[in-house]
């Protein structure tokens, strides 16, 4: 089995074994900072994340715990390894370093042996989860696989809120896909699909999901902001001048319609026990799909609820009012005027 090397922090007070520890780590490959306190440690931490940190809990300035206990608070420390190093082998100091999140508490004296053993073993850990967490993100919008990752009980729950929902599509593109092999019609759509989620993601939203040559986007869950319409549509119109952009590069220009609802849904997982989908459900879902396809030339058509949250910076027009499938009454529907260039401010109200 190859050995695995990594990036290691090594903290102690001690000199000596400071000085053994990191010829030892180096002969095996690891590339090592060595630091004699809390504070330098920290400071070392959040300048270069580590692959593993190796922590003595008895130092000057700073004890080993504290650092812990601040290794873990910190968002690009949280998931690295720390195995405590410490020469007190009460059962309290076990169980203090443990419940702090130590992965594992060696006890002083070791042989070189037991601490390459427990090195590799954390790094192997470590190189699972990371893995895990691979998978987890290229599946799921980075907001949400990042509450997935480290509130796990918040964000798996039916929860009833008022969100936006966008819906974007890309009209023509069977058209192109007829004259290409599907090979490039992969390679096309996928290009298309990156500029999209870009423009979502850039205003705070979470991706929902890939709608054949579409997408559902979520603009409220599970991170919500003051203004989540007016954000909805700077995407939107993101989107527009992303696709205006791709006409260069394409023999046919396509055509995309876009719809934006508001109000209130539920949001979180739905589906089976064996796999589910985080997602929302209401009737502004169905009313967004339902204004996508009154949309066309590249519009953008908008609720009233959304058109009445906008910021009033951005400029619509009203429409003659719809009548949807599933609604008794006509519903007042919006334009959002192209062409315009607004910026938002990143201010997270959830």
């Amino acid at each position: 089995m190859e050995k695995l090397t990594g990036k290691i922090l090594l903290v102690d007070d001690d000199e000596f074994f400071l000085a053994m520890s990191e010829d030892l780590l180096v002969d095996q490959g690891h590339q090592v900072v060595a630091v004699s306190d809390g504070v330098r440690a920290l400071s070392a931490a959040e300048s270069d994340p580590p692959d593993l940190v190796l922590l003595d809990i008895i130092m000057p300035r700073m004890d080993g715990l504290d650092v812990l206990q601040v290794l873990k608070q910190r968002p690009q420390t949280a998931d690295v390894p720390v195995l405590l190093l410490t020469i007190d082998q009460r059962e309290e100091i076990l169980l203090r370093g443990l419940w702090r999140g130590a992965d594992d508490v060696l006890f002083k004296p070791i042989s070189n042996e037991v601490l390459l053993a427990r090195v590799e073993m954390a790094l192997r850990r470590k190189k699972k989860m990371d893995l895990l967490k691979d998978v987890i993100r290229q599946h799921l919008d980075p907001s949400v696989a990042y509450r997935v990752l480290h509130q796990p009980d918040t964000t798996m729950q039916l929860s009833r809120t008022h969100l936006a929902v966008l819906f974007t599509d890309l009209r023509g593109f069977t058209q192109v896909a007829e004259n290409i092999e599907p090979e490039q019609t992969a390679s096309l759509l996928n290009t298309l699909f990156e500029e999209l989620v870009r423009c979502v993601l850039r205003y705070g939203g979470t991706l929902d999901k890939f709608l054949g040559d579409g997408l559902m986007a979520l603009f409220g869950a599970p991170v919500s902001y003051p203004d989540n319409e007016t954000r909805a549509v700077c995407a939107a119109l993101d989107m527009v001048e992303s696709l205006s952009r791709l006409d260069a590069n394409m023999d046919q220009q396509l055509d995309m319609g876009t719809g934006i609802a508001a109000g209130e849904v539920v949001v979180g997982p739905l589906g089976s026990s064996m796999r589910a989908n985080y997602t929302a459900i209401g009737d502004p879902v169905n009313v967004a799909a339902r204004l996508t396809a009154l949309a066309n030339g590249r519009q953008i058509i908008i609720s009233q609820p959304v058109a009445e949250r906008l910021d009033q910076r951005v400029q619509v027009e009203a429409l003659e009012p719809a009548r949807l499938k599933g609604k008794k009454k006509p519903l007042p529907i919006y334009r959002v005027l192209p062409g315009q260039k607004l910026e938002v401010v990143m201010r997270r109200k959830t």
